[in-house]
């Protein structure tokens, strides 16, 4: 027979109440530790930053489905901004306007739709579609750098095409 010592942790356990700790516990010692050192002046910064790595370490320690998605989204969105960087320093190098305007400014409808078609060959790639309970689609890193190389390439004939039609 179980005592209602042992039925009470085994319920609080069935409830998930260790993982409960654990988000309080690192909640705590990483506000500690920032107000501690007074890192960010701001209180409120220093509450978001603990209520952050506090999800990161429950979401680590939870699920390791959300986990491996939210490592490749993060993969993903550097290797966009690194895109996105190589772009700016081609267009810099070419001096390509659009009148007084960078290209960026001039045709930010364009390049807006294009971070967002990214994000979203992102999300698939990464699993997110399987998160949210449709089939997933086979995609992986090489085919998202495929995409992104050609997107590169299309500009860079665009901007070829721009640069001889203006002389």
């Amino acid at each position: 027979m179980v005592s209602p010592i042992e039925a009470f942790i085994l319920n609080m356990k069935a409830a998930g109440f260790p993982l409960i700790l654990l988000w309080l516990l690192v909640l705590s010692v990483v506000y500690g530790i920032l107000s501690h050192i007074n890192l960010p002046r701001s209180i409120t910064a220093r509450g978001v930053i603990s209520i952050i790595s506090a999800f990161m370490v429950l979401f680590a320690a939870a699920a390791t489905a959300v986990t491996s998605f939210i490592s490749t989204m993060i993969s993903i969105f550097i290797v966009i901004a690194v895109g996105i960087f190589v772009l700016l320093i081609f267009f810099e190098m070419t001096q390509l306007k659009a009148g007084e305007k960078n290209v960026f400014s001039a045709h930010y409808k364009l390049f807006a739709s294009a971070l967002i078609i990214l994000v979203i060959i992102g999300f698939i790639s990464a699993g997110g579609l399987q998160l949210i309970g449709f089939p997933n689609i086979a995609m992986n890193e090489t085919l998202l750098g495929i995409f992104l190389f050609l997107i590169i390439m299309i500009l860079a004939v665009w901007v070829l095409v721009i640069k001889e039609e203006k002389k």
